[in-house]
């Protein structure tokens, strides 16, 4: 008897204690092409709709990379309609605040984004059918940031038989979680300076352009005359640092606003490090951080039939 009440005690002590859970594991969140992505909520608008319905277009916006954006960080708008025969309340909205991806976050946030119109009577102007292209883009600010473990060689035409624990080349990293991304890094050693060709290339689907609240508000279809020739197919270099030295300085080539062009969506941007200064011997693995910061408009398209009423 007393047996059975020292094991019924032990299980309810054991029952009450309490459960310490497992802290949660960083993950690897760097990966991706896209920032946000846009689509249309079915049947907002619906593909047919006669014009003595309400013109209700309802998006989902997600955001897909790992830059946190929000209000102030750019405008959605909607455009591809005659304003005479579809008025809208508003022809844009505010990006809504989304949280990007992190170490203890796997997914980004999502909202929606609405807009409101009406239609005119089309037997006022003789039609029997009004078919547009509902036309949404997205302007927005967002940044790349990439990390590559490259290899410094301060004497690298040491005998071959000197080991060493890596050897400079091309250091391959995909994506990063942003549009525009670092695709690679080529090390070029020299007892020195150690010269690296880092490699970005636009593979979003969208259009880059500078970061600036003005070159934002003329990325607005709306906007006349838009985005230049100067201004479009340009990321802005924030900073290129090696374990936390800066090599922006010696970057090329950049323009007197910090800002590196892309032709046919890549680029190639040429920094040097002096390899001298660290008094080091042998080939040893450093981080390289490249953080790029741009604007970015991408578009979706969705063609309505509109029937009149009678």
């Amino acid at each position: 008897m007393k047996k059975s009440v020292l094991l019924l005690f032990l299980a309810v002590i054991v029952a009450c204690a309490p459960v310490q859970k497992e802290a949660a594991e960083p993950v690897d969140f760097r990966y991706g092409t896209e920032g946000l992505y846009m689509s249309f909520v079915p049947n907002l608008p619906p593909p047919r709709l006669l014009d003595s319905e309400p013109f209700n277009v309802m998006l989902m916006v997600e955001n897909r990379g790992t830059t946190n954006v929000g209000r102030g960080d750019g405008d959605i708008f909607l455009s591809g309609f005659d304003p005479r025969i579809i008025t809208m309340s508003a022809d844009r909205q505010p990006v809504p605040d989304l949280e990007g991806r992190g170490p203890f976050i796997p997914k980004g946030g999502f909202n929606t984004v609405s807009f409101s119109g009406t239609i005119a009577k089309l037997s006022s102007y003789r039609i029997d059918k009004y078919q547009p292209t509902i036309l949404a883009t997205a302007c927005y600010r967002y940044e790349t940031v990439a990390s590559a473990q490259v290899c410094i060689d301060p004497n690298p035409f040491a005998p071959a038989s000197a080991p060493k624990v890596c050897t400079p080349g091309t250091v391959s990293l995909g994506s990063q979680g942003a549009p525009i991304a670092v695709t690679s890094v080529e090390v070029e050693p020299s007892p020195t300076k150690t010269r690296f060709r880092i490699h970005l290339q636009n593979v979003g689907g969208g259009d880059v352009f500078l970061p600036d609240s003005e070159y934002l508000s003329k990325c607005s279809p709306y906007s006349d005359p838009g985005l230049g020739f100067n201004e479009v197919d340009f990321v802005r270099v924030d900073e290129v640092m090696i374990a936390g030295t800066s090599l922006k300085a010696s970057c090329k080539p950049l323009d007197s606003r910090g800002s590196l062009r892309l032709t046919g969506g890549s680029a190639s941007l040429f920094c040097e490090f002096d390899v001298a200064s660290m008094r080091a011997q042998s080939a040893y693995l450093s981080p390289l951080n490249v953080i790029l910061k741009y604007g970015y408009r991408q578009s979706i398209y969705m063609p309505v039939e509109i029937r009149p009423t009678s």
